[in-house]
């Protein structure tokens, strides 16, 4: 399941846009059952496992299409050992950033 997930999110940053967990549930199909926020959170630290420590997290293309909860995005980068800005607005901005950044990374890849 992690892999049809970061291969769906690898899509979205080639095709420079967000996504949302609805949106991998109709595109992965049942390769992506409904789950409950804290399994979300388990397949997204195992898709976050090959992520270089200098690239962003997949993870930021469904937070920015989301406006997911900041909590749940501060766990997720807390358990892997990314640092976050505090506040909710600096959190915004970075999932921007980490955003415009996965693009430009996927842009050629």
């Amino acid at each position: 399941m992690s892999a049809a997930v970061r291969g769906a999110l690898k899509k979205s940053a080639r095709e420079r846009s967000t996504t949302a967990w609805q949106q991998l549930g109709r595109q992965l199909g049942s390769a992506l059952p409904d789950l409950h926020p804290d399994d979300q959170l388990e397949v997204l630290l195992q898709v976050e496992s090959a992520t270089p420590a200098d690239e962003p997290l997949l993870s930021s293309l469904l937070a920015a299409g989301t406006g997911a909860q900041p909590a749940f995005y501060r766990n997720l980068a807390g358990r892997l050992r990314r640092a976050l800005p505090d506040g909710f607005g600096a959190v915004h901005a970075h999932w921007q950033a980490e955003t415009l950044r996965l693009h430009q990374l996927f842009r050629y890849r």
